[in-house]
């Protein structure tokens, strides 16, 4: 199996840029508004001769665990528990928050490798807050742009660091002679596409609830049925275009 990489965080500090940024291509939906991210989206990444699967994960926020908040943070935790390395992520021009430090709490108990990254680290007022970050006790941080590729090289490094310790990948990215067969649900919000999905592959792997279009994206998910290879995919509720007179 290839080396799992989780990028954990509090909302808006640039997890979905970076995700778009190791996977080559503009998969997670960005945007300056927080908690855009809401479900895990993955994808399987090649980076040099690194390969491994990523997961973009929504922004974590000490919340009611019955709340859509909550329903987030636990599909966090399941990446996190999926995770062999979480990249931890802080924004370093707001430095560290008590959001961040309460969280670094928890991944420094929970015993996983973790890489540091200080992202938008862009300016001299970033330097204190990735100095800042030192204070988290999860070793030195990565100095990082997300968005301008600053810091590349020493995260492809502490991700080389971490492949070491990991068994070989016998199913690299692009080595995969089977075509997995490709499923989307579609419908309108509030339908039951992400509940379906859920009883199909037997986990609560998608974000489901009351509460209408909660899918904001659309998610892949890697399933096998009868050793059959299946990409499922997920979507955002359809509606009726607006009529403009």
């Amino acid at each position: 199996m290839p080396m799992t990489v989780a990028i954990i965080g509090r909302p808006n500090v640039g997890k979905s840029t970076l995700f778009n940024r190791l996977a080559g291509r503009k998969l997670a939906l960005v945007d300056d508004t927080p908690g855009v991210t809401r479900d895990r989206r993955e994808a399987q990444v090649r980076i040099g001769e690194l390969a491994f699967r990523l997961i973009d994960t929504a922004g974590l926020e000490d919340a009611d665990e019955n709340s859509l908040e909550g329903r987030m943070r636990a599909q966090t935790e399941a990446a996190i528990a999926e995770a062999n390395v979480c990249l931890f992520m802080i924004d370093a021009r707001a430095g560290v928050t008590p959001v961040d430090a309460h969280f670094a709490g928890l991944l420094r108990k929970g015993g996983k490798p973790v890489i540091l990254m200080a992202n938008k680290c862009e300016g001299t007022a970033a330097e204190a807050g990735a100095l800042e970050a030192y204070s988290l006790g999860l070793g030195e941080p990565i100095a990082f742009s997300a968005e301008h590729g600053l810091g590349t090289s020493d995260l492809y490094q502490a991700l080389q660091a971490q492949m070491e310790n990991h068994s070989p990948d016998e199913d690299a990215p692009g080595e995969e002679a089977e075509h997995p067969l490709r499923v989307a649900v579609l419908g309108r919000p509030n339908a039951g596409k992400s509940t379906l999905l859920n009883r199909m592959i037997g986990q609560e792997r998608l974000l489901t609830g009351p509460e209408a279009g909660i899918t904001r994206d659309s998610i892949s998910i890697d399933w096998q049925w009868q050793d059959r290879k299946i990409t499922l995919w997920d979507t955002a509720g359809l509606r009726r275009k607006a009529r403009v007179r």
